[in-house]
């Protein structure tokens, strides 16, 4: 989804505010990614499981990026549609990763 400002404009408020919400998300993955109560689960059960840990950041990201979100609803459906499936593969990666690790 791309509702952040252009770099250059770093100290708007918008984009400090959906950069805050992303670290909030991904700071969640990465805690529960590490979480011994997913080590003996598949991936894609131990992927579901953090993504479902973090439904409260993600709620809080969502929510902000709706609102101000410059299409349609229908279109914003689509877009975080397309968002959540990138996440569920950032944390198939951080926790094959994490398992390789260890």
């Amino acid at each position: 989804m791309d509702l952040l400002p252009k770099p250059s404009d770093n100290n708007d408020p918008m984009y400090q505010e959906i950069k805050r919400l992303v670290t909030d998300q991904s700071a969640c993955f990465r805690k529960e990614a590490l979480s011994k109560s997913i080590a003996k689960a598949d991936l894609e059960t131990a992927a579901y499981a953090v993504v479902a840990r973090c439904v409260v950041q993600t709620e809080r990201y969502k929510a902000y990026s709706a609102a101000h979100y410059p299409g349609s609803f229908t279109q914003f459906e689509q877009s975080w549609s397309e968002e959540e499936r990138q996440d569920l593969d950032y944390v198939k990666k951080l926790i094959a990763l994490i398992r390789t690790a260890h």
